[in-house]
């Protein structure tokens, strides 16, 4: 017993037990008086199923009220985790289509295309009110219990010298003056994500602005009410016109159907007339009777990976490009219907 009195009377072990005891209380007060309750927590700090969840939810959003603004705020409140989450809802949709995801893809690129240097960091969610302090007081703790065992350890280191020396030294000041570190935050820019390459800025087509939107749409054998249309607005949000694809032609009968041509039209406000064109499968393309017959709904166009058809108003400009192109395989002749088409949509204004 009076070993251990003699033990605890060390000033070493009694610094030991200062900073044991500062660091207890700290957590005593950091996990029993002051607990953490995260509320309104922002996006960026949600497990990454629950950021999935939140990506499907964005998506279906703007598939439906088609704020460009609003979607790409709540996609940048994901962070650098954003881009991970986008890939994850691609790879498992649900219950999102296919045709949203890829718009939404395009709203980013347009975003990233045109996004100023210096964009400032979206705002992270706060926590809650006891959270402000915890912190804080977890930290003043811990530094009074590691003050109080240094002055402990000095004291005793002084009293020795004094014993051996017959006087007492100053403190020693060689670390006065010196600067405290400085920590810099890393700022996060939208458009850049890690790992993420922006794609490049097209180039406005001659007579044409910049895009006022882009769309993507998947036609896919088997979706036999295929018909999508795209609202085009100014920047301001004024109603231009509208543009779309829909089904043009079939081939052979049965379920499902076979699509052997799709209608691309645009809608000008200040036009008197939806221009129209109709793109054909190769088949149906060297078909003179079959082209002869879609010539009465639009210009007949051959469908072609990588093709442009372009579509003018009065005062728009769509380019329609033909991203992906995949023929199905059946008894019918080869190259008569499409498997899956992927078409891009850009709409312009056209300048003066």
């Amino acid at each position: 017993m009076l070993r251990a009195k003699e033990m605890v009377g060390r000033p070493p072990v009694l610094a030991g037990l200062a900073v044991v005891a500062g660091i207890a209380i700290g957590l005593f007060l950091g996990w029993v008086v002051f607990p953490v309750e995260w509320t309104d927590a922002a996006p960026d700090s949600l497990r990454s199923d629950l950021q999935v969840d939140y990506m499907r939810m964005v998506i279906d959003s703007y598939s439906v009220n088609r704020n460009a603004d609003l979607a790409m705020q709540r996609y940048e409140a994901l962070g650098e985790d954003g881009p991970a989450a986008l890939a994850e809802v691609a790879a498992n949709p649900g219950e999102v289509s296919d045709t949203s995801i890829q718009n939404f893809y395009a709203l980013i690129e347009i975003y990233q295309a045109e996004a100023p240097a210096g964009t400032p960091t979206p705002p992270a969610g706060a926590g809650g009110a006891a959270a402000q302090y915890l912190l804080p007081v977890c930290g003043l703790t811990a530094v009074l219990g590691l003050l109080l065992g240094g002055a402990v350890l000095w004291r005793s280191r002084a009293a020795r010298r004094e014993r051996s020396r017959g006087r007492t030294d100053e403190p020693s000041d060689a670390y006065a003056g010196m600067p405290a570190e400085e920590t810099v935050g890393e700022v996060y820019r939208p458009g850049a994500a890690a790992g993420q390459a922006s794609a490049p800025a097209s180039t406005p087509r001659k007579g044409a602005e910049a895009p006022l939107a882009m769309f993507r749409t998947i036609y896919t054998l088997g979706d036999d009410l295929y018909d999508d249309s795209f609202s085009i607005e100014s920047p301001a949000g004024d109603f231009l016109g509208e543009c779309g694809v829909g089904l043009g032609d079939l081939i052979g009968v049965g379920e499902p159907k076979k699509v052997t041509a799709l209608e691309i039209w645009l809608f000008d406000k200040n036009d008197i007339q939806t221009v129209t064109k109709v793109l054909l499968s190769r088949f149906a393309f060297n078909d003179h009777e079959t082209r002869a017959r879609l010539a009465a709904k639009g210009d007949p166009v051959l469908a072609a990976s990588g093709g442009v058809v372009t579509l003018e108003t009065a005062s728009l400009l769509v380019e329609v490009r033909v991203v992906d192109l995949v023929y199905a395989e059946s008894a019918l002749p080869a190259e008569s219907f499409f498997e899956r088409l992927t078409i891009e949509l850009r709409a312009s204004r056209k300048s003066g």
